[in-house]
């Protein structure tokens, strides 16, 4: 599925294709995929790393473009067993466009920092930050469940209790995979910041998610231990 934005006053807004410069494509079909290679000069094996969950996060440079796939959270379902899982991302920055692949609909432009958008570059940047945020939500919620479960076997040792713990301990070894992974791209955006062209307010916005997806990893880790100890001890 496509949709088409553009940026008017400081906001993204729908555009038709003729003057967007923002094109979002969900779960792209064969179609929009040739389109994708064929018209905007995507590379095929980075296209198909996109729709991968298991691909790792990386970034390439492009003749004309720069090419980030990143990792975030996939939306959490109760109906999956406490099993919090990761998807992949893809950002196509060129001069003139920003093209955004995800593999499932999710709300892209929401929440207080999409209120005032400067520049592709600064959307680009924005986008990547809201994956941390995202991590960080989730994180909240996988404590909170913890800490319900683990009232519930100081009061019932059964083995359902022990499996909850078991899906959300591998959920955080594949988040703590996944928050580290973005690390080394965001580090490598930083070390190639003036060959992207970046603004000083956008370096410095970088230089801050950085530190923030820091402390989202140290955060994972500190449930992740908690919950090997609650194994361990049950």
């Amino acid at each position: 599925m496509l949709a088409t934005y553009k940026i008017e006053d400081k906001r993204i807004c729908e555009s038709p294709r003729e003057t967007a410069t923002i094109w979002s494509f969900i779960n792209p079909d064969e179609n929009e995929k040739k389109s994708l290679i064929n018209d905007f000069k995507l590379d095929e094996h980075t296209l198909l790393s996109v729709l991968d969950p298991d691909e790792l996060a990386r970034l390439e440079f492009e003749p004309d473009h720069t090419a980030v796939i990143f990792k975030q959270p996939k939306n959490y379902s109760g109906k999956e067993q406490l099993s919090f899982k990761v998807a992949s991302m893809g950002l196509f920055l060129f001069n003139d466009k920003l093209v955004i692949i995800l593999p499932e609909d999710i709300p892209l432009f929401s929440g207080k920092i999409f209120n005032t958008v400067d520049s592709l570059k600064d959307l680009f940047l924005k986008i990547i930050y809201r994956s941390i945020f995202h991590f960080l939500e989730h994180l909240k919620i996988i404590n909170m469940i913890t800490e319900e479960i683990e009232h519930k076997i100081s009061v019932s040792m059964e083995n359902k209790y022990l499996l909850n713990l078991f899906s959300l301990e591998k959920s955080l070894v594949y988040y703590l995979n996944a928050i580290n992974s973005n690390n080394f791209v965001f580090a490598k955006l930083r070390n190639n910041a003036v060959k992207i062209e970046f603004s000083q307010k956008e370096t410095e916005f970088l230089d801050d998610m950085i530190i923030e997806n820091g402390q989202c990893f140290g955060q994972a880790e500190i449930y992740s231990n908690i919950l090997a100890s609650l194994m361990d001890a049950r």
